[in-house]
């Protein structure tokens, strides 16, 4: 092993330690992040529960999610589904308003790729009184013209301030260039024309087709025990509609013939950034995608961590990855003055090169995969995000014993087939160029170093 591939491996293992604790890397397989597992059950009415309980506070979190998601939008009608969504949110009576601010109760929503969320957070002797209001309006919402017309100049203000963030802006330019624009590709927020373009009758059609108990399903994370939710969640949510139909094939990734993709913004940083896409999410596929993510940007000791410490052409390093029903785009990417972005994305193309053609050290993997169960383990540790997450394994396929076990893919992954998917995800030939930034960004050389 060389001597920077040792640094490189211990400085994942201290920093797997420091984010986990020193309990964490030494986490039994079988239990995975939670001594208490989720359970799947189904209620009276058909409609799947997932439910973790979790006595560390005095709280319970309800997901309610929903099929669709950007896969589901129609061609031109962007914004569709994020729209559908907020409008099922909407609470007409300024009473049940006061009454839940008093209660200190939140409803939130996510729009993301395969559903969307609705999220109901709640002290848990409020539970019973936030359903009441929530499932109300999300089973039967007000869908007027005056509503929706609101909710798109909401969403016009949002739409802007997501593309002047160079970050999301580049994430969602990967989605259009992969997926041509629509479904996985079209925009949470939608554009003037696509806002322009829905009516009323798309918004009822679209909350009809996907707002029904053939896909409808709930996720809690609660000090409840599950018999105090179950009846409660039977009760007040008898109304969902009836539903079937098969769901559409979601599309697989392509790279367009114009691989080099830049994005001019009013911004004093630039993204430069590679994109690749994955094979589908089995559990071997999610821990190899997991994996690799970590491998890249998660902090000192990642491959791309010498881009900002050793060559100073980055004031952040980073990757991310995000899973659709059959498959997966991963950004490897940093954020730099437009001075240097040229060279910094010279130096993004050799730290990939390198890793693809030279792979992993058994050092570096078993550390990569410390800091991995590192990860998961901070992002299952609040209720919302535990929910989120539990909702997006169900949706992927993967089921709650996928996220309890999810240490067990990790630690199953091999340094041969960990080599050989490195090789095949960090294909160049299939992979997007994205720089994100000042117009004049990519011909200027140069720039003082960024800061630590």
């Amino acid at each position: 092993m060389t001597a920077g591939a040792a640094r490189r491996a211990l400085a994942l293992a201290l920093c797997a330690s420091f984010l986990s604790g020193p309990s964490a890397l030494a986490e039994d397989t079988r239990r995975g992040p939670w001594e208490v597992p989720p359970r799947k059950v189904a209620l009276k009415t058909g409609i799947p529960l997932i439910f973790q309980r979790d006595e560390a506070s005095r709280t319970t979190v309800l997901g309610i999610f929903v099929p669709g998601g950007r896969s589901a939008v129609p061609a031109g009608l962007d914004g569709l589904a994020y729209l559908a969504a907020r409008l099922s949110l909407e609470i007409p009576d300024e009473d049940k308003v006061r009454e839940l601010m008093g209660q200190a109760t939140r409803l939130s929503l996510s729009c993301s790729e395969d559903f969307t969320c609705l999220l109901v957070e709640c002290l848990s002797g409020d539970f019973e009184a936030a359903l009441r209001v929530a499932a109300k309006i999300v089973q039967d919402p007000l869908l007027s013209g005056l509503r929706i017309g609101a909710a798109k100049e909401t969403m016009k203000i949002q739409g802007r301030a997501e593309e002047d963030d160079i970050l999301l802006a580049a994430r969602n330019a990967a989605f259009r260039a992969f997926f041509r624009g629509e479904g996985y590709g079209s925009s949470t927020f939608g554009s003037d024309a696509s806002r322009k373009a829905i009516d009323r009758k798309d918004v009822v059609a679209f909350h009809r087709r996907t707002f029904n108990d053939a896909g409808v399903f709930f996720a809690v994370a609660s000090d409840l025990d599950l018999e105090e939710i179950r009846p409660q969640l039977e009760k007040h949510f008898s109304k969902v509609p009836r539903g079937g139909g098969e769901e559409a094939t979601p599309a697989l990734p392509a790279p367009p013939d114009g691989r080099a993709i830049t994005l001019d913004r009013e911004t004093k940083q630039t993204y430069v950034g590679r994109a690749f896409p994955l094979p589908a999410p089995t559990a071997e596929g999610h821990a190899k995608g997991s994996l690799l993510e970590a491998l890249l940007g998660r902090g000192p000791g990642s491959r791309l961590w010498p881009l900002r410490m050793d060559e100073r052409l980055a004031y952040d390093v980073d990757a991310r990855l995000t899973w659709t029903r059959r498959s997966g785009v991963l950004e490897a990417f940093l954020v730099t003055d437009r001075a240097k972005a040229v060279r910094a994305g010279e130096a993004l193309d050799r730290a990939l090169a390198a890793l693809r053609e030279n792979g992993l050290t058994p050092e570096e993997l078993a550390a990569t995969k410390a800091l991995a169960k590192a990860g998961f383990l901070r992002s299952v540790e609040s209720k919302p995000g535990r929910v989120g997450l539990l909702g997006l394994f169900e949706v992927l396929g993967l089921g709650p014993e996928g996220l309890a076990g999810i240490y067990g893919p990790i630690d199953a992954v091999g340094l041969d087939a960990m080599n050989a998917y490195v090789r095949e995800a960090l294909d160049p030939e299939r992979a997007l160029e994205l720089t994100v930034g000042p117009a004049g960004a990519g011909p200027v050389q140069g720039g003082s170093p960024c800061p630590d």
